[in-house]
């Protein structure tokens, strides 16, 4: 086995293990679409500095949501779409990023609960 093939079997093997399920809304007031995605949330330093010095007096910390889809399971992802996870889950996606062999990534914002009120999601997500 290739090692092309390997790194493909794992990347599909992640995904499965860490996908939980989703709907996926094209627009505001589409109809929702079963997805499965992996939510991906790290903190990303932000520097920042004073003039003539390096020690980063201005950093902080940001959070970055992503979502990573399976371009195999029909969603592919567009700018301004919706995806709802739980009650207490969703993201506006605000970029897409070019596909990654078999999946594409999207960075997301996080909505606000009056907007997560507007839209289903899958039945028995916490």
């Amino acid at each position: 086995m290739s090692l092309r093939a390997i790194k493909a079997r794992a990347r599909r093997d992640l995904h499965q293990a860490m996908r939980v399920p989703a709907f996926y809304y094209a627009t505001d007031d589409g109809s929702p679409q079963p997805c499965d995605v992996r939510v991906h949330t790290k903190l990303n330093a932000q520097l920042g500095d004073l003039k003539g010095t390096n020690f980063s007096y201005a950093e902080t910390e940001a959070q970055i949501p992503k979502l990573i889809f399976w371009l195999a399971d029909g969603i592919d992802p567009n700018n301004n779409a919706v995806v709802m996870i739980s009650a207490t889950e969703g993201y506006r996606v605000n970029h897409v990023h070019e596909p990654d062999g078999a999946t594409r990534t999207a960075e997301v914002s996080i909505l606000t609960a009056d907007e997560r009120a507007l839209f289903e999601y899958p039945e028995g997500a916490l």
